[in-house]
């Protein structure tokens, strides 16, 4: 079977040769512990390659942030921190000489969208018929900025959906095209606190500002889902915590369901085989107010918040789910790490639909050998080797150099704010 077959069957549960080889992304921090772990420059460039990884096709470019933004300025600087306003009008406080690879070190003082007054002038600068949200930009159109990486702001580079029809409807891998959800789109723009408080204190403004978002992305996406073929659309949302979600199941059903429901006949009709939530932290109330009528899967199933893979696979039947690996499992022995795993493939055989991997990104904590160690353990699982028996090569290992140091959870955040024991800066 090509990979794109393989997906297609197993979010189908019809037959597969094997489980797609999925393990789970490391981030930027990660990457550097695990380049004094014995990893080499090369490795880090090819590192899906090196793992094996089944890929997807992307569709191109499609930025849904403010275009043109506001400019930015700065407020105050002081030793580390830097108070200014960005680009989508947001107050935020960030480290000036970030302190840790991969994790932005920033707070958010106020943000753009307050009341109806505010979100008019922030609409303005979301029209989904601009041209510079699907095609490249160079740095020469686009003004400096302040802030340690691309987030609330709008990046130059990208691929022109386009230039990709070809390829992504002959592609064996399947295509993928990931945007920001109703509520993350709304909640980057009023910030989650405020948000929660709209809910009551101005409902009419929620209400106009998640129908909008909702239109924004049918009219963003139209025309390229009317030439390429997507199997898999994801949401961003990001609306679950420890135990329950950021929205209570009366607030979904009032706010959401209505919006997620144009969404889901929308994507269907224009071909699109599965549309996934993809939100951290706890996803049953998320689960019974929108599947299977506006969802037809969710990730990354974090053990942390209390998530069950096999507890959703048997309340929510014909759902698609992937991660659900718990990442805190892979920093001890092989054996705890095994058990771990073992039991998660056990589940994606048993039930189908399930892809695990790790359930989220993967963090620095995790040594690398480990990691390593568990992939070659996933893809013997995922070729249907015997859960209780089977012991990989650890093939991967043995192409890593030297080890310089192991990772040690330091004083990133004091470094970050510039703080002592005596001055903490207020904060």
């Amino acid at each position: 079977m090509t990979p794109r077959e393989r997906m297609r069957a197993l979010i189908r549960r019809e037959p597969i040769d094997r489980i797609p080889y999925q393990f789970g992304g490391p981030r930027g921090a990660t990457f550097a512990a695990w380049r004094r772990q014995g990893l080499s420059e090369e490795q880090q460039r090819q590192w899906s390659r090196l793992l094996g990884e089944d890929g997807f096709a992307g569709v191109g470019k499609f930025y849904t942030g403010l275009h043109p933004l506001f400019e930015e300025r700065v407020i105050e600087e002081k030793g580390n921190l830097r108070t200014w306003v960005d680009g989508w009008g947001s107050t935020r406080q960030d480290a000036i000489r970030q302190p840790t690879t991969g994790f932005a070190t920033r707070r958010w003082i106020e943000f753009a969208v307050k009341d109806w007054d505010s979100w008019k002038r922030v609409k303005e600068r979301l029209d989904p018929h601009s041209p510079e949200r699907t095609r490249p930009l160079t740095a020469a159109e686009l003004p400096p900025h302040l802030g340690p990486d691309n987030y609330g702001w709008h990046p130059p580079g990208g691929a022109d959906w386009r230039d990709s029809v070809d390829a992504c409807n002959n592609s064996d891998l399947p295509v993928r095209l990931v945007v920001p959800g109703i509520y993350w789109g709304i909640r980057d723009l009023t910030g989650m606190l405020q948000l929660s408080y709209m809910f009551y204190d101005q409902p009419d403004l929620v209400h106009e500002m998640f129908e909008y978002w909702a239109w924004f992305l049918m009219e963003l996406l139209d025309e390229a889902l009317g030439h390429i073929k997507v199997d898999i659309m994801m949401l961003n949302e990001d609306m679950g915590f420890k135990k329950q979600a950021m929205m209570s199941p009366p607030l979904m059903r009032e706010f959401l369901l209505p919006n997620y429901r144009k969404l889901y006949r929308f994507f269907h009709d224009k071909g699109v085989d599965t549309l996934v939530m993809d939100s951290d932290g706890y996803n049953n109330q998320i689960l019974d107010v929108l599947y299977p009528e506006a969802i037809d899967g969710i990730q990354p199933i974090e053990i942390a918040a209390h998530n069950d893979p096999e507890e959703i696979l048997t309340n929510y039947p014909g759902i698609h789910i992937h991660g659900g690996v718990d990442k805190r499992e892979l920093r001890f022995s092989r054996e705890q790490l095994r058990h771990e795993v073992a039991q998660r493939y056990r589940t994606a055989w048993r039930y189908g639909g399930y892809i695990p991997h790790v359930d989220h990104g993967v963090p620095p904590d995790i040594p690398l050998r480990n990691f390593l160690y568990f992939v070659e353990l996933a893809r013997g699982f995922c070729n249907r080797e015997d859960l209780d028996t089977y012991d990989p090569p650890c093939e991967l290992e043995q192409q890593l150099g030297p080890i310089e140091a192991m990772f040690e959870p330091g004083s990133a955040i004091a470094s970050a704010y510039g703080m002592d024991e005596e001055d903490d800066h207020g904060l």
